[in-house]
């Protein structure tokens, strides 16, 4: 069986003025799923059940701090759950989503997923529900790293949400998000070469 994969690529640069290592850099989408194939047990949880989960490959330019903000919710689907339900009903479609994301350093293994695990974060965006994320990391240029977002509560699937990236004034970022990864060797990193859009 051959699959194909399709990366969706962007390439961002800061022009806002903004405070230093705020720069706006560009917004990204994420999407969360059902696929077996983009699941695994997220780090920190002790109990039974599996994490859908979305993946990007990215690479910035310039040393430095790095921001990443959960700033909306476009779409939840809380399937049935009677908590999530009622949250939805009180104060719109998106409250109830709690998207969790995981930065990692050269490569991402689901099977071992604090192997170069290098940040992480649920809560910290002051905004929005009060449970969408935000993470500041300081990142060095020309680095593979791996951004996966996953969800709070196992089993959630069906959301999607808009990253705002901010950093360092002058700088830019390169990311593939990646929907359907056909090989963990890409995930691995095995063929992350391959994945360079930049010159």
């Amino acid at each position: 069986v051959t699959t194909l994969l399709f990366a969706i690529t962007t390439s961002l640069s800061a022009t806002s003025l903004e405070p230093p290592s705020s720069f706006f850099l560009g917004s990204e989408t994420f999407d969360i799923y059902e696929d077996e194939s983009l699941s695994f047990i997220r780090p920190n949880f002790d109990e039974e059940g599996i994490f859908y989960f979305n993946i990007a490959y990215f690479t910035v330019d310039t040393d430095g701090l790095y921001k990443a903000s959960n700033s909306a919710i476009t779409f939840h689907n809380p399937f049935g759950w009677d908590y999530q339900e009622q949250q939805q009903n009180a104060h719109g479609q998106w409250y109830a989503a709690d998207p969790y994301i995981y930065i990692y350093e050269n490569s991402f293994n689901p099977q071992s997923p604090s192997l170069n695990l290098i940040g992480s974060d649920d809560d910290g965006y002051d905004g929005g529900n009060d449970v969408q994320f935000e993470i500041s990391l300081n990142l060095e240029a020309d680095v593979d790293y791996y951004a996966v977002i996953t969800t709070y509560d196992p089993g959630e699937n069906d959301m999607e949400g808009v990253i705002d990236i901010y950093g360092p004034q002058g700088a830019s970022y390169s990311m593939t998000i990646i929907p359907e990864p056909a090989t963990y060797g890409l995930i691995l990193g095995c063929v992350a070469l391959l994945l360079r859009r930049y010159v």
